[in-house]
């Protein structure tokens, strides 16, 4: 169908109005018709008065197209007359409607930038009238957002920016000149509503400005740099000036006059950061000054639950937080020198970090100032002397801080709350708990105390809850041992006592995480009383079980494991409380049980040890064989016996015991594809607990897991016959055949499709990759699959699944190292497919691992091969490969192979010099050399180099 103005109305009309399928074809259609030449030529047509909305903002929308992707088409002479042409539309279209404008005004801003944005002032003269001037203000603020989203050669954006840093600071004196009508008298009536749109397109403009300019500051020499000061301190008086006539009504702030609020704070809060606030100290005091000015007035009235004006105050909040945090070192010198205004923003800023309310039912603010608080600590940390600690006024400050933090970590009652509130909730404790570890940076072990004595014996549980939480948020950080202090084991003591007598769910689970968290703080005690409260700690995860199973279940395990001496005294309970928890719970909690028992019974004597886990084993082995014939339900019970198993480790006779028990059940699992992986979990935790001591049992597990492959093959099979090969390869002379047979089946179900189940793929080539490096002689035994599995690795290097791609890669890598032999028949077409892959045909993640395998290519000793032709090795293979033309790509160049060749064949050490030599010619292969995006790849890889 022709691109005629006539099928393009019919198919804008399809496409808003049509059925389904009809608006698939339309959108299709519509789509390619942009890309084509004559759509230079139809959008001045569509784009005519009488022209449908649809019909007029498709062509709009097609010339920013063609201007974006399509402006090799233009030919220079004729740019001047396309800008022309658009100015044109832009000013006919100033009444709208409002899509079709902007979207034009878009297109003005790309070809002022395809242009280089030279002489801005000129190409712009003509929207300078009055009349104009919200066209103007439009064209202007999408000029830098446009510069920002281009895609655009280093050359050209270094053009743009340097014009549009240079045009700055005039655009910004007509922005601070639109707003002087904010210093009229408004005290009698506030400003009308034409005089308010005019303020929000002005402070949008000077924000879209702003930050651009502050994002390029560092390409500003110390001279140059503008004074932002008044246009802020205008920006700040329409704020001002908004709020005062709302306080005047005691109303909130109406929609527009809110909007405008936003766009001045934004646009304050992008120069905040900016070149002249940073280069100006008293710059910076001064728009400090005049922001805690207006923050004062707004917090005063507004920082109460449910406000009125809740987007107001979070824009102001958001403001404040920027600027105190991107002149944290003013403020935090400011404070120590006692000046007034730091300590203020300090001040505001705990305030509204403790609005009042529960979040997010009473307010929406407060999550805004947790950024600061690290930015602040951070500060403080690299400006305090060692020797004088931190100064009094920053234990203060952190230590109300920390008080704030309790009070906002009380949840509501969960009536109060819905699924999307509980959620929104959950963030926000887990930004408390971080904020908690900023405070410990400061406060340090001070930080026991003030917790210590903000937990309400008897009072409220919400508050007692919430004290435990930030206990927990700093023990999880205090890793290292250390003696239980006064105010810690009082907070433990609180803790067990919860753990025992909580109403609520919430205290309870934050009380045994408590003591889950502190377990290793547990294990340290060395006084009676230290020994007792653990004790006590054991005994109330296990009295717990039954109100709070999974976090009791967890817990107890976890003070086993660290306590096990006091675990193994107490070891019948324990084994009652998994016994009676095993029977009615989930996987996790079960699972959880077995571990605690078993920590127990590892730390205790042997002849004590012994019946309890025969009394705890065999309700298990039941559950093994009589569910077995019942699929997924049986993972359960098999999966209890890996944990136990685990736990066991450090008691060897007991392990072997139970695995010995438990072999004769897994048998029947080897039939069920879904019991596969349960049962290799637990012959994989009985190999690594037992080690050497696992050759009596090596007959029976062999069996299993050949049984296993043959009914399906899994990567978690692939793990236990690795470590069947690392344990007893030496000593067992049945490691040889095993091998074949999982390899066998392995390779064959990859080989069906190599998508089908990248886990196994990627598994069954680490596993080779582990056995060549370690066990080169293992590959005796697979001598005759050897051929088939580096056809399959090659086929492998080439599938987009980064996964099996680089599990394919490692094992050839090795390979190539120990025995090319296998290799070199496959070679040279293993070098193409690398190439190709580099070249595109893969995700450029891949080409690090492609260019490891090159390496190893190059590295290998391919003359010492029997039977090696004459010159065989990569040079070769490389230059057979990339003399085909347009191989891998049309974008590489002789001149770019020969470069790659040169590079790749130079190094055969330095990894990284491989790996960027292969990025550069992907680069190039894909079309991207020259870009700005290949600018930035290749820095940041050297960057990191």
């Amino acid at each position: 169908m022709e691109y005629t103005a006539q099928n393009l109305e019919y198919a804008v009309n399809v496409f808003y109005n049509g059925e389904q399928n009809e608006k698939t074809n339309a959108h299709t259609w519509l789509t390619t018709a942009q890309r084509a030449p004559e759509a230079w030529n139809f959008v001045w047509e569509l784009l005519q008065p009488h022209k449908g909305t649809e019909i007029q903002f498709y062509a709009a929308t097609t010339l920013h197209t063609k201007i974006l992707r399509c402006w090799n088409e233009v030919p220079p002479e004729s740019y001047e007359e396309l800008k022309e042409k658009i100015l044109q539309a832009v000013t006919s279209y100033s009444q709208g409607p409002k899509i079709v404008t902007n979207r034009l005004c878009i297109s003005l801003a790309a070809v002022i930038l395809q242009l280089g944005a030279t002489d801005l002032a000129t190409t712009l003269r003509p929207l300078s009238n009055v009349e104009n001037t919200s066209l103007l203000l439009e064209v202007l603020t999408v000029i830098p957002e446009e510069y920002n989203s281009m895609t655009m050669g280093t050359a050209l954006r270094t053009k743009n920016q340097n014009a549009l840093l240079h045009a700055c600071p005039a655009v910004l004196d007509d922005m601070l000149r639109y707003l002087q009508s904010v210093y009229n008298d408004y005290s009698k009536s506030p400003p009308c509503e034409e005089t308010v749109k005019s303020w929000l397109n002005v402070a949008t403009c000077a924000g879209s400005w702003l930050s651009m300019a502050c994002a390029d500051c560092m390409d500003y020499n110390s001279a140059s740099v503008p004074d932002f000061a008044p246009l802020c301190r205008a920006l700040l008086t329409v704020v001002h000036v908004l709020y005062s006539g709302t306080v005047r009504c005691s109303e909130a702030v109406s929609d527009v006059s809110l909007e405008a609020c936003e766009a001045a704070l934004s646009a304050v809060r992008a120069a905040g950061g900016g070149a002249g606030s940073l280069r100006r100290p008293v710059a910076a005091h001064q728009l400090l000054a005049d922001l805690l000015q207006l923050a004062d007035r707004v917090l005063a009235r507004d920082n109460v639950p449910n406000s009125i004006n809740e987007e107001l105050v979070s824009a102001v909040i958001t403001c404040l937080v920027s600027v105190a945090d991107c002149h944290s070192r003013h403020v935090v010198r400011g404070v120590e020198a006692g000046q007034r205004a730091p300590r203020h923003a300090l001040e505001l800023l705990l305030a509204a970090q403790a609005a009042p309310g529960h979040y997010p039912l009473h307010e929406t603010r407060s999550h805004f100032v947790f950024s600061f608080w690290y930015t602040l600590q951070d500060e403080i940390s690299n400006t305090c002397d060692s020797k004088r600690g931190v100064p009094a006024v920053w234990l203060d400050v952190f230590s109300r801080l920390l008080l704030a933090l309790v009070a906002k970590a009380e949840a509501p009652a969960d009536c109060d709350l819905s699924q999307d509130d509980q959620e929104l909730l959950r963030c926000y404790r887990q930004d408390i708990s971080d904020t908690i570890t900023y405070c410990f940076c400061v406060l340090e072990d001070n930080i026991w105390k003030v917790l210590e004595e903000a937990y309400p014996v008897g009072g409220c549980e919400a508050r007692q809850e919430a004290v435990l939480f930030a206990f927990l948020a700093v023990g999880e950080i205090r890793l290292t041992k250390q003696a239980l202090t006064p105010p810690i084991a009082a907070l433990l003591q609180h803790a067990v006592g919860a753990a025992r007598s909580a109403r609520t769910a919430h205290l309870l689970d934050t009380a045994l995480d408590c003591l889950g968290g502190y377990s290793s703080w547990l294990s340290s005690s060395c006084s009676l009383e230290e020994a007792e409260l653990a004790r006590r700690s054991i005994s109330a995860a296990g009295a717990a079980l039954q109100r709070s199973p999974a976090r009791a279940a967890h817990a107890l395990r976890k003070l086993c494991a660290e306590c096990d001496v006091l675990a193994a005294s107490m070891a019948q309970d324990i084994v009652s409380a998994a016994q009676s928890g095993m029977v009615r719970c989930d996987s996790f909690v079960r699972r959880q049980l077995a571990g605690a028992a078993g920590a127990a019974l590892a730390a205790a004597p042997l002849d004590v040890a012994a019946p309890l886990l025969q009394k705890l084993a065999q309700p298990m082995l039941l559950d093994l064989r009589s569910q077995a014939a019942e699929g997924v339900r049986a993972r359960a019970a098999a999966e209890c016996g890996a944990a136990l198993l685990t736990a066991l480790s450090a008691a060897p006779a007991l392990a072997g015991d139970l695995f010995q028990a438990m072999l004769p059940a897994l048998e029947n699992f080897t039939q069920h594809a879904d019991l596969l992986e349960a049962m290799y979990k637990v012959l994989e935790q009985a190999l690594s607990s037992l080690l050497e001591a696992c050759a009596p049992h090596m007959p029976q597990v062999a069996q299993l897991t050949v049984a296993g492959f043959h009914t399906q093959p899994c990567a978690q099979g692939l793990l236990v016959l690795n470590l069947m090969m690392l344990i007893s390869y030496e000593t067992w002379p049945e490691a040889g055949r095993v091998l074949r047979a999982c390899v066998s089946a392995s390779a064959a179900r990859a080989a069906a499709d190599v998508r089908a189940d990248p886990d196994l793929t990627s598994h069954l080539f680490l596993t080779l990759s582990t056995l060549t490096k370690k066990i080169p002689e293992s590959l005796q035994w697979i001598e005759d699959l050897l051929s088939q599995l580096v056809e399959l690795a090659c086929r492998c290097v080439t599938v987009w699944e980064a996964q099996t791609a680089r599990g394919a890669c490692t094992w050839l890598i090795a390979l190539a190292a120990r025995r090319p032999a296998p290799l070199l028949p496959h070679a040279p077409a293993l070098t193409a497919a690398a190439v190709c892959c580099i070249g595109g045909a893969s995700p450029r993640a891949q080409v690090s691992a492609l260019s490891e395998l090159l390496l190893a290519l190059n590295r290998a000793e391919w003359g010492a091969v029997a039977g090696a032709v004459q010159g065989a090795g990569l040079r070769a293979w490389l230059h057979a490969a990339l003399d085909v033309d347009g191989f891998p790509s049309h974008h590489a160049t002789h001149t770019h192979k020969q470069k790659f060749i040169t590079a790749i064949l130079k190094e055969k050490n330095n990894r990284r010099i491989v790996f960027e030599a292969a990025q550069e010619f992907s680069l190039v292969c894909r079309g991207l050399i020259g870009t700005e995006y290949a600018r930035q790849t290749i820095a940041a890889k050297q960057l990191v180099a």
